[in-house]
């Protein structure tokens, strides 16, 4: 059981593609799962930086300009994790590194062609990226017993 939420940062990669970056998570809660690159804000660390040293390590991704699209609380329903994660929309990314820090591969593809994690479903709708069917983000919400807020900012998507 954890005492305290965990502080956390991620990025949305949006290539000229019109593709997303994903990651397959290697470890916690969501391993095996694909997500946004991200990870804890360290102590000292303002949540942007947390964002773009995390993208790089995962992704191997430098980011531009970030844009906050929405903070979340996401917490397991039998306690056994609490996130606060602050999500931001990357203006511009250049391909820096292989990546990989603690994730199994990266993967850049359309959201239509993949099916991540249903927090990351819900970040992709709220930042305007992609448009999962709600129901389908519900019930992976309610399958893996995850309970998910969001609180977006003025000019992300509408309120969860």
């Amino acid at each position: 059981m954890t005492t305290k939420p965990t502080v956390a940062a991620l990025t949305i990669i949006s290539t000229a593609a019109g593709e997303v970056v994903f990651v397959r998570q290697q470890r916690g809660p969501y391993a095996g799962w694909l997500l946004l690159p991200g990870g804890k804000i360290e102590f000292g660390e303002s949540a942007q930086d947390a964002a773009r040293r995390e993208t790089v390590e995962e992704a191997g991704f430098e980011v531009g300009e970030l844009t906050l699209t929405g903070a979340y609380e996401i917490r397991a329903e039998n306690g056994s994790y609490h996130f606060v994660m602050f999500a931001f929309h990357a203006g511009t990314a250049t391909q820096v590194a292989a990546g990989g820090h603690h994730v199994d591969g990266v993967l850049q593809a359309a959201v239509d062609d993949v099916q991540p994690h249903p927090t990351v479903m819900q970040i992709l709708n709220d930042a305007g990226v992609a448009r999962y069917p709600v129901r389908d983000i519900e019930a992976g919400l309610c399958r893996d017993g995850i309970l998910m807020r969001g609180h977006l900012t003025a000019d992300a998507g509408t309120p969860t």
